[in-house]
């Protein structure tokens, strides 16, 4: 079903481009071009307070991202390059706290410095548009981890249209490259606290996407995709936002369906969740609560090395095992709305229970308060300097408990652009 349903809405794209690939033109290979520059320098600290193992997971690198996007040839159909540069050197660290994310590492321990480049190339015809390449997803069933220095990313092909008021889009990844990586790898379900049977390799992850925006206030979303072998998965989103007096009211419902597919390598796979926020922002400040209850026979999957697109995601813990159920409150404050500006301020608290891991016996039970701070300098001499402080306090009866903490330095500046160099 879901190869008749990629099948259908290839097909569909092309039809919907054909209809208005003359009123739409490339701006131009180098004029529509831009280079961005992002060097960040990250130190990362995790204690451990409780169970066996290593105590501490510690070090300190320096990451370089270059992203270079070309602009389209001008015609009918245009055509388009990206390269994505990726390097990271470590600054200090010892072997025994290693395997924090921020350097890959393999069997032989932990790079001292890695690079690489990876490239995309792209076409437009109308409003369509195909790529084949590397690509960093940012969709709710699949979301590359941008926690380190690296950001995850995945290699296969994808197609999207866009009109006024809706999106369609296919994509199939058939390897990906974790944050910590030194080489592309197949996908596969992750499998923390042996969730599942095990972690088999898949032949590849597909899936069809679809948004629409009836209002100003309205969005709906919905994703359909499937890790072959292993697992299918749905999402429905819906999210709603609008003025109230001086300030806005906001809310998002997501609900995920996922159970096993064809010859189901990791075992079962039966899940539902609903994810649920509902937040007031007036004068710079927000204040949001959140709930994500999951139910079915097993916890919720996701794809390996990936982030869960879920509002309880936190900076340690995912809150998604079987039957768990979770509440978050949170705060925000943007300081450009309060003479502040460049000064951004987050805590939030989550609490669950009702869990039922695998590797306890009784009901999981959990908690998690994070900070982050950030200051983005606003002075002509540093104006694309920033500073961030991320300190999450985990407390569990089953897993680990843990402190966090992370500060980053990071310099981003736009290197080139081609319509501001003409």
């Amino acid at each position: 079903m879901m190869m008749r349903a990629t099948r259908s809405i290839f097909s569909l794209l092309v039809v919907l481009a054909s209809g208005d690939a003359l009123a739409q033109e490339g701006e131009g290979f180098l004029d529509g071009a831009n280079v961005k520059l992002n060097a960040t320098n990250f130190y990362y600290n995790r204690d451990y307070r409780s169970g066996v193992g290593v105590g501490k997971r510690e070090e300190w690198a320096q990451g370089l991202l270059i992203d270079a996007r070309s602009g389209y040839t001008r015609g009918t159909v245009g055509f388009g390059l990206d390269l994505l540069g990726l390097g990271v050197v470590k600054l200090d660290g010892i072997a025994s706290e290693n395997a924090t994310g921020l350097l890959p590492y393999d069997q032989n321990g932990t790079r001292h410095a890695f690079g690489r480049v990876a490239p995309t190339v792209k076409l437009r015809f109308g409003p369509a548009e195909v790529k084949a390449g590397t690509f960093l997803t940012k969709d709710l069933l699949l979301k590359s981890n941008f926690s380190r220095l690296l950001p995850q990313t995945f290699e296969g092909q994808a197609a999207g249209a866009k009109f006024e008021n809706s999106e369609i889009g296919y994509a199939r990844y058939d390897r990906t490259w974790i944050r910590d990586g030194v080489d592309r790898t197949r996908l596969t379900i992750t499998n923390k606290d042996r969730r599942f049977a095990g972690s088999p390799a898949s032949g590849g992850f597909q899936m069809v996407t679809w948004t629409y925006k009836p209002s100003a206030d309205w969005k709906l979303h919905y994703e359909a995709g499937e890790l072959e072998d292993i697992y299918r998965q749905q999402v429905f989103n819906g999210a709603f936002s609008h003025p109230v007096g001086t300030g806005k009211l906001s809310a998002e419902v997501r609900y995920f369906v996922s159970d096993e597919a064809g010859r189901a390598l990791a075992g079962t796979v039966d899940n539902r969740m609903l994810n649920a926020l509902v937040s007031w922002e007036v004068g710079g400040q927000e204040f949001a609560a959140a709930y994500q209850g999951l139910s079915g026979d097993s916890a919720m999957p996701f794809v390996n090395g990936t982030d869960g697109n879920v509002f309880n995601w936190t900076l340690i813990n995912d809150f998604m095992e079987r039957d768990e159920r979770s509440w978050q409150l949170r705060y925000q404050l943007d300081g450009k709305k309060i003479h502040a500006p460049g000064l951004k301020f987050l805590t939030r608290y989550i609490h669950a229970d009702h869990a039922k891991p695998t590797i306890f016996d009784g009901e999981g039970r959990q908690w998690q308060r994070d900070i982050i701070i950030s200051y983005a300098f606003q002075s002509e001499a540093l104006r694309h300097l920033s500073v961030q402080w991320l300190n999450g306090f985990f407390r569990s009866n089953y897993q680990r408990d843990a402190e966090e903490n992370r500060l980053m330095v990071t310099y981003e500046i736009p290197l080139w652009s081609g319509r501001s160099s003409q």
